[in-house]
């Protein structure tokens, strides 16, 4: 079987960068944990491990675990607040395949937000976001890659990340009545997604005024 050279990876996201014997194992961890799912079967299993194993650019390695895991589609519209939809509260995805993304600062994010990091990183700082409603929604799939999410103090945080060979924390303060409800879901393999508060830093910046 030959494998189509992946048309959203390449030089320009660092797909010709060399692979080394860890990447190449998560890869094959992948596989194992396929075939046993019956999600492959063992003639396929064998030819792409054979393939990882041959494999010398992150080019090789995508194509071979590319329709092992399902990037989600749009979420389906929760019930929100009666606060008026404007024409910038409709879905906004955030991607970073080889590479980074963050958002931080002011900045308005939408209901529905939905985050891919594939063999890269993303940051979410919602500590000065201007929230367009009282529930924000984080879908994320994260493989082989992470994503940071910080929100404000008082912040409702419902992790419900789903993950296999990776993990999800939450680390924040104790809600507040009336603060913002951030809701993160999604898969994780081989990653991370971590929620946090403001680190001492940030708050003695905050109440500094700086």
């Amino acid at each position: 079987m030959s494998y189509a050279e992946p048309t959203d990876v390449g030089p320009a996201y660092g797909g010709d960068l060399a692979v080394n014997a860890s990447d190449k194992t998560k890869v094959l961890t992948l596989l194992d944990a396929a075939l046993a799912e019956g999600r492959i079967t063992p003639a396929e299993h064998a030819e792409r491990t054979q393939a990882a194993n041959q494999a010398q650019t992150f080019d090789d390695l995508v194509p071979l675990t590319r329709d092992l895991v399902v990037v989600p589609g749009p979420a389906l519209t929760p019930t929100w607040s009666s606060a008026p939809v404007g024409p910038d509260t409709g879905p906004e995805m955030i991607v970073a395949i080889f590479s980074g993304a963050a958002r931080k600062g002011v900045w308005q994010p939408r209901r529905n937000l939905s985050v891919l990091t594939l063999f890269g990183g993303a940051e979410l700082d919602l500590t000065q976001a201007v929230f367009t409603d009282n529930v924000c929604e984080i879908n994320v799939f994260c493989l082989f890659g992470g994503i940071e999410i910080t929100v404000p103090d008082g912040t409702t945080v419902r992790n419900e990340c789903m993950a296999v060979f990776g993990g999800s924390d939450t680390k924040t303060m104790p809600p507040t009545p009336g603060a913002p409800t951030v809701i993160v879901k999604g898969f994780i393999g081989f990653g991370g997604v971590e929620v946090r508060g403001l680190s001492k830093k940030q708050r003695k910046r905050r109440d500094c005024g700086s």
